[in-house]
């Protein structure tokens, strides 16, 4: 099925923030569910895809270029920029000596009241993004756990103290 110029205009709207009820309104729709119904139709999410390519081919972006960076900022070594003297005082490396993953890890140079501040990129959060796009932070119970919780909850049930203590850890000396 063909797409209205305003299915086509809220495509291009969508695009911009990834918020479909904002997509609707600025494309023109009143109604605001209408951004949740039309993403999940066919036609407009094929649309939207190709959109998407168009607009990655043009400004040069990919998956690989974003999880590149990422990489840089999580895992490059901060101890690059600077560099503290026997005396305790902080050198900065200047920028021109710096690998271009660590200068990847700055997010900002100024003159601060006491001197040149160097800012950088959250290494945690570039871990977090990385690690959710690999798929390895899933929350799974353990299978000790799933065994522990049918025997605790009968044991409430019964009144029976006993089967509540955990057991003793075996030793390990």
């Amino acid at each position: 099925m063909k797409l209205t110029e305003k299915q086509k205009r809220f495509c291009e709207e969508y695009l911009v923030d990834l918020n479909a009820t904002q997509a609707a309104a600025r494309a023109g729709y009143k109604d605001p569910n209408i951004g949740r119904q039309l993403i999940t139709k066919n036609n407009v999410s094929q649309y939207i895809e190709k959109l998407r390519k168009e607009q990655a081919k043009r400004t040069g972006i990919s998956a690989d270029k974003v999880i590149n960076e990422l990489a840089a900022i999580a895992f490059s070594d901060r101890t690059e920029l600077a560099k503290v003297d026997d005396y305790g005082v902080v050198r900065l490396t200047p920028t021109d000596r710096l690998s271009t993953e660590a200068k990847k890890t700055i997010s900002g140079i100024k003159e601060g009241k006491y001197g040149t501040e160097v800012s950088s990129y959250d290494k945690l959060r570039a871990l977090e993004l990385l690690g959710k796009h690999f798929g390895l932070f899933t929350e799974q119970m353990t299978a000790a756990g799933e065994q522990e919780l049918p025997k605790l909850f009968k044991a409430l049930e019964e009144g029976d103290d006993e089967s509540i203590e955990p057991e003793p850890e075996e030793s390990s000396e």
